[in-house]
């Protein structure tokens, strides 16, 4: 009987030490991987030291009275993690704000409308689309938001197998979608130039050369009346800026033209030609700079 009670005593002395063990080493272990995790102390992980001569009584001694003695440093390390929080915080703000006004896109609401019906008229080292476009910049210069036709009317007629007299026809087309694409078109400008002799299409004005104007409204469309007199407005203004520069107000229609001109889309749709075959560039563009502060004048007094 006494035999057996020994052997129970010594079974269990070592199930006690076995659990010692256990925990001892799972405790050691558990607080070298939280130290690593949590990078409390980056001397001992950038080291590169033995795990097995590191002291944990010593550290957790050392590491406890620190705290204890200058309980401030726990303190400003809690600031300092709440600083970079509030810093980082506000960089998401800032470009969350940043990214939100990247991606507001203005949107294009033009005013003008500019084209040319001829786009292969040319003048001695020029052309009408030439023309036109510089008419554009500058305009949309001015903050009148316009928009140039850059279509081709002469390849859609020959795709087509159309013929010449039928690119009014294409150009309507053009202005018709230009129209339901932007609603807020109200001015229409279809820029071409005549064909005729220099001293015709020409003026000099205080040692400045201009290629004379004229504007042509078809007569056989419903906005006729309303257009021949916004066309007579612009003429005046422009006469008024350089005297003599303008040959005046045109009308035409019946047999053998087009008497629309596809002036019936708008009382505010204009035909200008703008001088002649036989001007070169700088008198065009002097006369682009007298029509474009004509039409800012125009149409801010419209508007």
């Amino acid at each position: 009987m006494k035999q057996f009670k020994s052997k129970k005593i010594k079974k269990r002395k070592w199930i006690y030490i076995f659990i010692f063990v256990f925990f001892f080493v799972f405790s050691y272990v558990f607080v070298i991987f939280y130290l690593s995790k949590n990078r409390i102390d980056k001397n001992i992980l950038n080291k590169s030291i033995n795990y097995i001569n590191f002291s944990l009584p010593s550290y957790l001694s050392d590491k406890t009275s620190k705290i204890v003695n200058k309980p401030v440093n726990l303190l400003n390390n809690n600031i300092k993690k709440a600083s970079y929080n509030s810093v980082k915080k506000t960089f998401i703000v800032t470009d969350q704000s940043k990214k939100e006004e990247v991606n507001v896109e203005k949107k294009f609401e033009p005013l003008i409308y500019i084209y040319n019906t001829h786009q292969t008229e040319n003048y001695k080292d020029y052309s009408v689309t030439q023309a036109a476009l510089y008419l554009t910049d500058k305009l949309n210069g001015l903050g009148l938001t316009t928009y140039f036709e850059e279509q081709s009317v002469t390849t859609f007629l020959q795709a087509n197998n159309m013929k010449y007299y039928k690119s009014y026809t294409v150009s309507r087309k053009y202005l018709e979608e230009a129209k339901q694409k932007y609603p807020s078109i109200i001015y229409y400008f279809d820029i071409h130039r005549d064909a005729l002799r220099k001293e015709k299409s020409t003026i000099t004005v205080n040692n400045k050369n201009y290629a004379k104007v004229m504007f042509i409204v078809g007569t056989d469309n419903e906005s006729y009346q309303d257009n021949l007199v916004n066309a007579k407005k612009i003429n005046e203004i422009i006469n008024d800026l350089v005297p003599g520069i303008t040959r005046g107000v045109i009308q035409k229609g019946g047999a053998g033209v087009n008497g629309i001109y596809n002036q019936d889309v708008s009382s505010n749709s204009f035909l200008i030609e703008v001088g002649g075959n036989n001007n070169n560039k700088e008198e065009v563009v002097n006369t682009i700079d007298i029509i474009y502060k004509a039409i800012t004048e125009y149409v801010r007094g419209v508007v």
